[in-house]
């Protein structure tokens, strides 16, 4: 038995010559309207996600991650021609007509939602930090005659305390004038879950018209943070999948 498996909904018509044979997905991709949505999608068997072998694929990161990035890059094909809704991974619909009537209820979220982000592209800026080298700076400078006895052991380690407790409130300040020079450059900004190595990640909505003020702040944020033991990342454009659910 197969299943429909959905990218993406777009309001506005995709070309129709849309061309996803290197994005690395298994079955044919194409472009179908379906109650009165663009509708990327693909004829996929059942079983590849539905039951107990499909669980066990579904849990072993060496299956997922490859389909994960493939699913991503079919939608960032589509992305380049429309403002785009995008669906997770494994999103499947018995038939047209199921889909037809989940659009249909969805209507109106979903218009809401094209206009809303229309013309914006999500962006990524996660902060990565030199944790040494923050804790050295950070760390009190001591008597240069204080010497090398126990006293003096003592006296460096209660520095090396400070400084580690230092730490986290130096960083929640340095977080927080970042998010201050970026907020206005963005529609939304969005505070993400970091995981290791990052210490901060957001998801930034940006215009079309606003971009190049954007990349030009994060650059030279980059250049200001780095001094201090603090790394930027910025990357993007990505699919619109931190604002898709804001209501």
């Amino acid at each position: 038995m197969d299943a429909l498996y959905c990218f993406c909904f777009a309001s506005d018509r995709l070309p129709g010559d849309l061309d996803f044979s290197r994005c690395g997905w298994e079955d044919p991709v194409q472009v179908h309207a379906v109650a009165g949505f663009q509708v990327v999608m693909s004829q996929v068997p059942l079983e590849r996600f539905s039951g107990p072998a499909a669980e066990a694929r579904l849990a072993d990161p060496a299956w997922v991650v490859p389909r994960a990035a493939a699913h991503d890059r079919v939608i960032m094909q589509a992305m380049r021609h429309a403002t785009l809704y995008p669906l997770s991974l494994g999103t499947l619909f018995s038939s047209t007509r199921s889909l037809a009537l989940e659009l249909a209820q969805q209507r109106r979220i979903l218009l809401d939602f094209f206009a809303r982000m229309a013309g914006c592209t999500e962006w990524a800026v996660k902060v990565l930090m030199d944790r040494e080298r923050i804790r050295e700076h950070l760390t009190p400078q001591g008597d240069p005659h204080e010497g090398t006895n126990g006293r003096a052991y003592l006296l460096r380690q209660r520095r090396k305390a400070e400084a580690e407790r230092a730490l986290g409130p130096w960083l929640s300040e340095r977080l927080a004038a970042l998010d201050a020079e970026i907020e206005p450059l963005t529609e939304i900004l969005l505070i993400r879950p970091a995981r290791d190595p990052a210490v901060a990640n957001r998801a930034c909505l940006v215009t079309s018209s606003g971009l190049a003020a954007f990349q030009a702040a994060v650059a030279r944020l980059q250049d200001d943070a780095t001094p201090q033991g603090l790394e930027l990342h910025c990357s993007g454009p990505w699919p619109l999948y931190s604002f898709r659910d804001l209501t």
